[in-house]
C-alpha cells in the first residue's frame, strides 16, 4: 500500500501541473524558433546555414539534457515521477538547484530526503522551498532583464574576474555544505563510508573531465561533466555499499 505522501506526490494534480509547464516550455521553444527564422531571414542567412545552426544547437543540448535526466532520476526515486516532471518542466533553475532545494526543504521539515522518512507535511515544505527559491530568478528575468548589465556592473564593480570569483565562491559554499552534511558527517558520526566515496569519485571524475576538455580544446565537452560526476559517483557509492555490507 502506498504511503499517503506518495499518493499526493504522484496524484493527477501534479501530473496536470507538469503537463501545463511542459506545454508552456514547448510553446516558448516554438516562439523562439520562429523568431530566429525571422532574424535569419532579415540577416539574409541561407537555409543551409540555418539548418546547420539548428543541428549544432541540438547536439550541444544533448549533454546538459542527459545531466538533467540523471539528476531527475534522483528526484523520481525520492519524491516520485510527477514531482520531478512538474519541477523540471517549469524550466526554472537547474537540476542541481532542485536537489539542493529538496534537501533543504526536507531538513527544514526534520526528515531525510528518502521515501522511508518522507511525510505529507515534509513534502509540502519541499514544494514551497523549491518554488520560493525559484521566484527570484523569475522576478529578475521577468522584470529586471533590461537592467541586468547595470546590476552585473554594480555587483562586480565592472571587473568580470571579480564577478566570476563571487559566483564560484557562492557555489563552493553551497556544495561544501552539502558535502559536509551528506558525506563527512555520516562518516564521522556513524562510520558510513559510501557517501564520502561517492563524493570523492564524483568530484574527481568531474575535475578530470574538465581538464580533459581544456587539453582537448573542446569546451563543449564540459557540458557533460555533471553527467559524468553523477553516474560515476553513484556507481562508486553503490559499489562501496555492497562491498562493506
Amino acid at each position: 500500500m502506498q504511503p499517503e505522501w506518495l499518493k499526493v506526490a504522484t496524484g493527477p494534480g501534479l501530473w496536470i501541473v507538469g503537463f501545463v509547464f511542459a506545454g508552456n516550455a514547448l510553446i516558448q521553444s516554438f516562439l523562439f524558433y520562429r523568431l530566429s527564422r525571422r532574424v535569419a531571414t532579415r540577416l539574409q542567412m541561407s537555409d543551409a546555414g540555418m539548418r546547420q545552426a539548428i543541428k549544432a544547437s541540438f547536439v550541444a543540448s544533448i549533454g546538459p539534457a542527459f545531466g538533467s535526466f540523471v539528476g531527475m532520476t534522483v528526484l523520481v526515486l525520492a519524491l516520485g515521477g510527477a514531482y520531478a516532471f512538474a519541477r523540471e518542466s517549469a524550466g526554472v533553475g537547474s537540476i542541481m538547484y532542485e536537489l539542493i532545494a529538496a534537501r533543504a526543504g526536507a531538513e527544514a521539515a526534520g526528515v531525510e530526503l528518502t521515501r522511508e522518512s518522507m511525510t505529507v507535511s515534509a513534502l509540502l515544505v519541499i514544494f514551497w522551498v523549491t518554488a520560493l527559491g525559484s521566484f527570484g530568478w523569475v522576478l529578475l528575468v521577468g522584470v529586471f532583464t533590461r537592467w541586468l548589465p547595470r546590476i552585473k556592473d554594480a555587483v562586480g564593480g565592472g571587473d568580470v574576474r571579480r564577478l566570476q570569483m563571487i559566483s564560484v565562491a557562492i557555489m563552493l559554499g553551497a556544495f561544501a555544505r552539502l558535502l559536509a552534511t551528506d558525506s563527512i558527517t555520516p562518516l564521522l558520526r556513524d562510520g558510513r563510508v559510501p557517501p564520502i566515496v561517492a563524493s570523492i569519485v564524483g568530484g574527481g571524475a568531474s575535475l578530470l573531465w574538465l581538464r580533459y576538455a581544456d587539453r582537448a580544446k573542446r569546451p563543449a565537452l564540459k557540458e557533460y561533466s555533471l553527467l559524468v560526476a553523477l553516474v560515476l559517483g553513484m556507481t562508486a557509492g553503490q559499489i562501496a555499499r555492497l562491498v562493506l555490507a
